[in-house]
């Protein structure tokens, strides 16, 4: 690259990364990314989806592993490098065993031994080494062919380049023979993402954000070596409150309601669903103007509640069940985005669409119907396992 075409590609980065806010969820240039994810899906559809679905019924298990082996070995080294690069130099040393390992008792990675000696795979690249010197993500980016990408990790390209041996076999090795591997590793990569680009044809309104989204938790979630920051709940400003498991939790949190102004009650539907207000939504609310409040939740089987319909709150009534609020979004393919990922942890959830102050939202629930304890639990498993925060409860209907 020559120094004019170097300072443009330099001009464009940065000008990305100031547009690229989290307002905008890091896509400044969406139109663009769409129209080359189109492109990228067009072409791997024709040619190689098709190669990595033959290739899966006809080449047997084991020696797909052996394959799957030998290209994630032969492209170490650029794990070794950032995990030097990021400080991490006990993890170095181990990797670069793994590396040395493989490449010789493994018969040049086809076996991964170094696993069953207790040398554990790492994945780090230099867009993690990036992150962990502070650099921002910057504009996302879906490349021609390479895919899914942003201004910070950019770069990687070219220490993963810079240390894989197959590429600088090619200025050795004849093309008949570097052609065919590197054709091997794209339809092996492609092999081993089937079930993932299955599951979001399957699940994704919209595959373009559900793709988006999925990349940027999966980076999210290498930066910190698998264990990201807790997620705060994207809420929609309605919260369920959570009920005490018996008749003397109930009073007492009934009598913390009278002396404390920061949760109202609204109303109860005669199905027993309970909505509360908080104070940021209801300052300063009167017992008045509390019941002339109108519930903006709109479910087609109970219509909205009025101040005639309204009904005092029952406290000590029988156990009841509950379902887990998780989060809610703003678009069903980001609601079926996160759902792919809580399945991904063994946690099975629907959507269920509601409307607050007329805008609608899209809540991802967990299916279980559970008691208030159980239910409790769950939550806590949940956020233990994903890192989600904010669920909340609701009365089962």
């Amino acid at each position: 690259m020559n120094r004019s075409r170097l300072l443009m590609v330099l001009a464009l980065v940065l000008t990305l990364s100031a547009c690229a806010t989290t307002e905008n969820n890091h896509d400044p240039i969406e139109p663009v990314n769409r129209g080359m994810d189109t492109v990228n899906d067009t072409v791997d559809r024709i040619t190689l989806k098709p190669a990595a679905k033959g290739y899966t019924a006809a080449v047997p298990k084991p020696v797909r592993t052996a394959v799957s082996n030998f290209f994630d070995n032969v492209t170490y080294l650029n794990t070794v490098l950032n995990d030097f690069l990021q400080g991490k130099g006990a993890q170095g040393v181990a990797d670069l065993s793994r590396f040395l390992i493989n490449t010789t008792l493994g018969a040049g990675g086809l076996v991964d031994v170094a696993s069953s000696m207790g040398l554990e795979r790492h994945e780090e690249d230099f867009g993690q080494t990036l992150a962990v010197w502070g650099a921002g993500q910057g504009a996302y980016i879906v490349y021609p062919l390479l895919g899914p990408n942003s201004v910070r990790d950019t770069p990687d390209f070219l220490t993963a380049t810079a240390t894989d041996p197959l590429f600088w076999a090619g200025f050795v090795l004849a093309p008949q023979v570097t052609i065919p591997i590197a054709v091997l590793k794209y339809v092996d990569k492609r092999a081993q993402l089937l079930d993932a680009s299955n599951a979001r044809d399957e699940l994704a309104l919209d595959p373009y954000v559900f793709t988006r989204e999925a990349w940027r938790q999966n980076r999210e979630y290498k930066i910190y070596d698998g264990n990201p920051p807790k997620i705060e709940s994207t809420d929609d400003g309605w919260e369920e409150d959570v009920w005490g498991d018996d008749e003397q939790s109930l009073d007492n949190e009934a009598t913390s309601l009278q002396s404390n102004d920061v949760i109202q009650e609204s109303a109860i539907a005669e199905n027993g669903t309970k909505v509360a207000m908080n104070e940021a939504e209801m300052p300063a609310a009167s017992a008045e103007n509390i019941a002339a409040q109108p519930v903006t939740e709109i479910d087609s089987a109970n219509p909205p509640l009025n101040s005639a319909s309204a009904q005092p709150v029952t406290r000590g009534t029988a156990l009841q069940t509950y379902v887990i609020n998780l989060t809610s979004h703003e678009t069903k393919a980001k609601a079926s985005a996160e759902q792919a990922r809580l399945k991904g942890y063994g946690f099975e959830t629907d959507i269920k669409q509601v409307s607050l102050s007329g805008k609608t939202w899209y809540r991802l629930r967990h299916t279980e119907h559970l008691g208030n304890k159980q239910a409790q639990q769950k939550m806590q498993e949940i956020s233990d396992k994903t890192g989600l925060t904010g669920a909340w409860l609701e009365l089962s209907q």
